[in-house]
This record gives C-alpha cells, sequence and structure tokens, in this order.
C-alpha cells in the first residue's frame, strides 16, 4: 500500500468516528428510527448530555456531525481511487450529489428526517475546507 495513501483512510475513520461521538453524546439517540424495533435497557433513557439550546450548541448538535460524516466520505473516496484521479473526481462528485439529493429530498416523506439548510451548509462548508486542503497541500506535495 502507499503510504501517501494512509491519512486518508485515518482521518476518514478519525472524522467518522467524532461525527459518531457527537451524535452519541448530545443526542437522545433512542429516538433513532434504527433502534426503535430494538428494545433498549434502561440505562440508555437519559444517557446524552443535554446542553442549553442556543445557536452554536444546536449547530455542534445536529450539524457538525453531518459535516464530519460528509468529509469522512469523501477521505474514503480520496483513499479508494488514490491514482485514478479522473475516477475519484467523478465519484466525489456523485458523492456531493448524493449528499445533497439526500438532505433535499428530507423535504418530502421519501427520506425519514428534518430537511435543514444548514446542514448543506455545513457539508458544503465541509467539502470545500477539503477540498481546498487537498488542492493546496497534497496536489502541491505530489508536483
Amino acid at each position: 500500500m502507499n503510504k501517501a495513501k494512509i491519512p486518508y483512510i485515518v482521518f476518514s475513520v478519525f472524522f467518522l468516528f467524532i461525527g459518531g461521538c457527537i451524535y452519541i453524546i448530545f443526542r437522545d439517540i433512542n429516538k433513532l428510527i434504527i433502534l426503535e424495533k430494538i428494545e433498549m435497557f434502561e440505562f440508555t433513557k437519559n444517557v446524552y448530555v443535554k446542553l442549553k439550546p442556543s445557536f452554536l450548541s444546536n449547530i455542534l448538535i445536529y450539524n457538525f456531525p453531518d459535516m464530519f460524516w460528509f468529509v469522512s466520505g469523501i477521505l474514503l473516496l480520496r483513499f479508494i481511487w488514490f491514482n485514478k484521479k479522473k475516477e475519484q473526481n467523478i465519484y466525489i462528485l456523485c458523492f456531493y450529489l448524493t449528499g445533497i439529493i439526500f438532505e433535499v429530498s428530507q423535504l418530502s416523506s421519501i427520506i425519514p428526517g428534518t430537511f435543514d439548510y444548514f446542514d448543506i451548509l455545513f457539508m458544503s462548508i465541509g467539502a470545500l475546507v477539503e477540498g481546498l486542503l487537498y488542492k493546496n497541500c497534497i496536489k502541491r506535495s505530489m508536483k
């Protein structure tokens, strides 16, 4: 395996983990559709940390996990298609479109969830920062 690929998978797992931790620590996971059918233990009822409602706490709780998961997916695609830049760009573009379509589909009952403009904004910010870092740091070091 190319040593230059390793940071992509490491950071992909890291951002997936951070997004998951934020979700588990600050959200009531008992209300997840996935866990709705599974009988949870009594001690999981109120395990999460309740933050005082504010603009910043809402961003942390609801938007950062989506941004971190989105960046994790982009890094995973960069890892998989590391030596094939054309394919990498196509898959990343498809991933961007899938993220936007998934979020917008929440406006209807097609996809469960709550549509939020801030999710799109923060996913875009994450993708922009990742893209700028890739372009300015990684591509320059490869030349």
